[in-house]
């Protein structure tokens, strides 16, 4: 009775990793923009350009260390929304994946909101999205 119930332990964890790590690979990340930010600022607009849409998620990926108070995303449609982050984002694991309020409307810009730092160099901020 007692190898029963490890074997089906063990299946159960092999069943919850590999349907997790199809999921992980089902989400394909779109480069959308990148830019340098500039330390005497507060805020920075970052211009998606003419991408594929539309996105459900986006994600920010840097090269330093950086406050990020709030996301506004700005759709093609002309409207608008405020992402409240409040955090110190580390360039190691990017932002967590940032849901978009409604999903499915194609990006213009995302507009970000940090606090002002002096840094060595100015930091790189590379915008992606998921579909």
């Amino acid at each position: 009775m007692r190898k029963k119930q490890v074997v089906l332990a063990l299946v159960a964890f092999l069943a919850l990793v590999f349907d997790t790590s199809l999921y992980a690979r089902g989400q394909v990340w779109n480069f959308l923009s990148d830019t340098h930010i500039d330390s005497t600022q507060d805020h920075y607009r970052i211009p998606v350009g003419l991408r594929p849409g539309p996105f459900r998620a986006v994600q920010l990926r840097l090269s330093d260390p950086l406050f990020i108070q709030r996301l506004v995303v700005h759709y093609a449609n002309g409207t608008s929304d405020e992402l409240v982050i409040g955090n110190r984002v580390s360039p190691r694991g990017g932002t967590q994946v940032i849901d978009l309020i409604v999903e499915g409307r194609a990006l213009e810009s995302v507009e970000l909101w940090y606090f002002e730092e002096h840094w060595e160099h100015p930091p790189r901020v590379i915008l992606y999205g998921t579909h």
